[in-house]
């Protein structure tokens, strides 16, 4: 099962800040700082594209919950 995401992971891994990843998913700051802190999640297809910014793979964002 999903826990959450790890976008804030790599965003301090690749030293991004919020606006840049924001604009090429084309949603507000406010948006992508409520997925990187897990308040809300991305789409799929905004997590792709998240993923191709940060050069991950959309399973690297994902958090899983241990069962």
């Amino acid at each position: 099962m999903i826990k959450g995401n790890r976008i804030d992971y790599w965003m301090e891994e690749q030293g991004l800040k919020n606006k840049h990843v924001a604009k090429a998913c084309e949603v507000s700051e406010q948006t992508f700082s409520k997925w990187r802190q897990n308040k809300t999640q991305p789409s799929l297809i905004q997590s792709g594209i998240i993923a191709k910014k940060l050069n991950v793979s959309v399973d690297d964002l994902i958090e899983w919950e241990e069962s």
